[in-house]
């Protein structure tokens, strides 16, 4: 975030280990210099220990990149407190030796023909181990026992020891006398000094590409040092907000009282973590979800009006008045209102697959039903419901209808025709009145169907647009940004 304030190339603070950011300090010298001495001899246990946030992985990564890759092969081994009998196999698992019969004879062979591999091919094979403080006595034992693989005189394997000031009190044991006897230098990492401080501050905004905003002052770095008691770690956090700090806050330059101020904010933070956390607030009981507006208005007045035997009863989380939380109950209708939401959404956006909107368009003609009539009448217009000037169209449609088909018939049948229908006039009429009001119900249905999915496609047009603009603002910044950079290269 601060990086493009300043414009900085890069995170200068960053908490894992980058060898580009190493700072050679006296102690990290030192330690550097004994794994190196280490390396010369070829043998032996190395160990290096120094307080959380020292430098250590530090120390070891920037040895790891100052390797020569044809000389020795190297692995660094994270996993702690490894029990004796799976130590082998993560060996094997951190040099990616596959070994090609199971059991512990067989690991103890593919990784004896990996040793000797790399001594025909000039290599040498080195293991380190961070976090050595957590290793049981056993696994000490069992990589004394594997460092004296060798091939007349000479060792193939080499082992370093990284871990917690309690790593020294554990090789000071007793019982460690034979491990101690195989370590051949032993180092532990110390705290920065005040001008190793500002040194160190000084070097990794150099490599990030600083250009000295914001400025540090004397006063500023000597605060550092209080707060941070030179461990390096603490340095990286504490200036990590101390740049982010200034950024936000538009400042160009690092004061006591600005390292004070953020040291303060980092003290309450930590207070605040460490606070219980509060009470969740207790769940009122859910009996139904109510019903949407459009529904309501849509349901008839007699349905609207709730009989005393319809009326749900009080709960007792509605009536007591205290703060109980209701118990598994609550967590059913919850997820009960859920699944109704859901399917009350897939209703709205997928309309009545029978409903008159999904069917082709019919030719209307004289002979059709008057339900069929309406149908192609909504089709070919725009949705909406039915009048009583389309009930009087139809009617007068369907007798037009009847009358042609009868005026069509041949002559010695006409008697029969009308006959028959003046017998079934009045069955006739009452299912005409039956159709008809089962088309206009079927018709609101569709049309508010159709009212209820226009909206929900509107709703979503809308949202793209607003994801649209996003986009296009984003875009817009990140060229604005791109030809200011140019134009600072320039």
């Amino acid at each position: 975030m601060y990086e493009e304030y300043f414009r900085l190339t890069d995170a200068p603070f960053r908490l894992n280990p980058d060898p580009r950011f190493f700072y050679g300090s006296r102690s990290h010298n030192k330690a550097m210099a004994y794994l190196h001495y280490g390396l010369k001899q070829s043998e032996g246990f190395i160990v290096i220990t120094g307080p959380v946030g020292a430098g250590k992985s530090m120390v070891i990564s920037h040895l790891l990149d100052q390797l020569n890759a044809s000389n020795i092969v190297a692995a660094n081994l994270l996993t702690s407190n490894i029990e004796a009998e799976d130590l082998l196999s993560q060996i094997l698992s951190a040099f990616r030796i596959e070994p090609e019969s199971e059991g512990r004879a067989g690991e103890i062979e593919a990784f004896e023909d990996y040793l000797f591999d790399q001594l025909n091919r000039g290599r040498r094979v080195l293991l380190i181990i961070d976090e050595a403080q957590n290793l049981p006595f056993k696994t000490l034992e069992e990589l004394r026992m594997l460092s004296n693989i060798d091939y007349e005189g000479t060792p193939l394997f080499q082992v370093f020891l990284v871990g917690q000031p309690e790593f020294r009190t554990i090789m000071e044991q007793p019982n460690m006398e034979q491990l101690r006897q195989r370590v051949i230098a032993s180092y532990h990492l110390e705290n920065l000094s005040e001008e190793e401080t500002r040194d160190y501050v000084l070097h990794r905004l150099s490599v990030a590409g600083w250009r000295e905003d914001p400025a540090f002052t004397d006063d500023a770095f000597r605060a550092i040092h209080e707060q941070t008691t030179g461990l390096p770690r603490r340095i990286n956090t504490l200036c990590n907000r101390l740049m982010l700090y200034c950024s936000l806050e538009e400042k160009h330059e690092v004061t006591a009282d600005v390292v004070e101020t953020v040291c303060a904010e980092l003290k309450e933070e930590k207070l605040d973590a460490r606070k219980p956390a509060d009470a969740m607030p207790p769940v009122a009981r859910i009996e139904d979800e109510p019903a949407p507006q459009q529904e309501r208005e849509k349901e008839p007045v007699a349905e609207k009006a709730a009989t005393p035997e319809e009326t749900p009863a009080e709960t007792p989380a509605e009536t007591s008045g205290t703060d109980e939380a209701p118990g598994d109950d609550a967590e059913t209708n919850i997820v009960s209102l859920e699944s109704k939401r859901a399917r009350k959404s897939a209703a709205a956006v997928e309309p009545d697959l029978e409903s008159p909107v999904e069917q082709e368009p019919e030719i209307v003609s004289s002979s059709m039903s008057v339900l069929d009539r309406l149908r192609a009448k909504k089709h070919d217009t725009a949705p909406q419901e039915a009048t009583l000037t389309d009930v009087a169209s139809a009617i007068k449609a369907a007798s037009e209808g009847a009358a042609s088909t009868a005026e069509e018939a041949a002559p010695d049948q006409d008697d029969a025709l009308l006959a028959s229908a003046a017998a079934d006039g009045p069955q006739w009429r009452s299912a005409l009145t039956r159709s008809i009001d089962e088309t206009r119900e079927e018709l609101k249905r569709a049309h508010s169907n159709v009212v209820d999915l226009t909206r929900t496609v509107g709703a979503g047009e809308q949202t793209r647009s607003e994801r649209r603009q996003k986009i296009a603002d984003s875009l817009g910044r990140a060229e604005a940004l791109l030809d200011a950079m140019r134009a600072a290269e320039g």
